[in-house]
């Protein structure tokens, strides 16, 4: 019997995860071909997965609920601790900068459609002053209008993949497992790499899920994490195949941003433009929400400690006003901010939680070990080495 606290916690870990990296997967994906593809997407979420058990090792035998900040201070030190605020603030500004560009992308079609003419640094501005708007509602009504958004995105994706997936024959595309395009494959990887990281990045809300549920264990919340991940997984491959069933593989590795995606899969023949959109729409508005919010949570924290500024709307406008500047001054960069974004989890998702489990091993034996014992903690550095990698390549 599934109790309705593991269901809840494990929707929370598989909810953090989808969102709007889901729309940059068939972009990165396509010139490797549908076999490789779905092996590089397996080999991400299994070190994903693996470093999110780590941090919850860390944080329930040692700190049950406790926050990156608080941990990494304890373990790490004000260095360790610093180099963590850091890269939050990092990791929050890039992902806002990816979702203000693909947004606003989505936002100057729909006024264009409704008779408004505007340019795209208009939309940009509009769209990021809206969402201003609905954090000075408050977290109560930002966290109903994300519940709602997060609904409405669930059903405009089922729609848009059966429908994608039932195209007539003669429309669809071949997704061969074998087939890949010409190019450089090593590089097509490492181009993908650090945008499946991110759109795999579920691991923080693990401090504040451990802090909800109190009572939990760790192999209890292994089994949260575990099948947390696969359902973000089982949804990135049903994605990823029905766009290339509809698409022509070397059409979509051409594309780079949310626009021209759901222009092309809406051209496929399946009569879904409007649901294509409403899908993208929501999906960029449910994780802009949501990091919005963190990173404002974060920086109100932050003055309360340190009172630099003081009041709701100057913390809102150091949320929203660095991503603007970014994404106008980066116009067309989406999958780039995504890699960027990746860049920062790398290091908050891996090498802390990789250093802090080291550091706490040595303090004698805990209630929870992650399976793999050392080798999985030398193979997840490894793979944080491979993303930083993917970076320069």
């Amino acid at each position: 019997m599934v109790s309705t606290r593991f269901l809840g916690s494990t929707l929370l870990v598989a909810g953090t995860a989808l969102g709007a990296g889901m729309l940059a997967i068939p972009m990165v994906l396509a010139p490797l071909g549908f076999g490789l593809g779905l092996g590089l997407l397996f080999f991400v979420w299994a070190f994903t997965t693996l470093a999110a058990l780590l941090l919850l090792e860390v944080n329930v035998n040692h700190h049950p609920g406790e926050n990156m900040h608080s941990m990494s201070g304890k373990w790490l030190g004000r260095i360790g601790q610093l180099i963590t605020n850091s890269s939050m603030i990092f990791l929050l500004v890039f992902l806002l900068m990816a979702y203000i560009l693909g947004a606003s992308e989505l936002l100057q079609v729909a006024l264009k459609y409704m008779g408004l003419e505007v340019s795209l640094g208009f939309s940009r501005t509009l769209f990021t002053l809206l969402a201003g708007i609905t954090i000075v509602l408050g977290t109560g009504a930002v966290d109903r209008l994300n519940r709602l958004f997060f609904a409405i995105m669930l059903v405009a994706m089922v729609v848009a993949l059966y429908s994608l997936a039932s195209l007539a024959p003669d429309t669809a595309h071949q997704t061969s497992l074998t087939t890949a395009q010409a190019g450089d494959t090593q590089a097509q990887i490492m181009a993908a790499l650090p945008v499946l990281f991110t759109s795999f990045g579920f691991m923080v809300v693990i401090p504040p899920l451990v802090s909800y549920t109190e009572d939990g264990e760790g192999k209890h919340f292994s089994k949260v994490v575990i099948v947390g991940s696969l359902i973000p997984l089982v949804c990135y491959i049903a994605w990823f195949w029905a766009c290339m069933n509809a698409v022509a593989p070397e059409q979509l590795a051409g594309l780079n941003g949310v626009e021209q995606l759901v222009t092309a899969l809406g051209e496929s023949g399946a009569g879904l433009g409007s649901v294509l959109k409403l899908f993208a729409a929501m999906a960029l508005l449910t994780s802009f929400l949501g990091v919005a919010l963190s990173l404002y949570g974060f920086i109100r924290e932050m003055c309360d400690q340190k009172p630099v500024v003081d009041g709701k709307i100057p913390a809102i406008a150091l949320t929203l006003i660095p991503a603007l500047i970014m994404a106008s001054s980066a116009p067309g960069e989406f999958l780039k901010a995504l890699s960027y974004a990746g860049l920062a989890l790398t290091v908050l998702a891996i090498f802390i939680p990789v250093a802090m489990v080291w550091r706490s091993r040595q303090d004698g034996e805990v209630a929870y070990v992650t399976p793999g014992g050392q080798i999985a903690l030398v193979s997840t550095l490894l793979f944080g080495f491979l993303l930083v990698g993917a970076q320069f390549y």
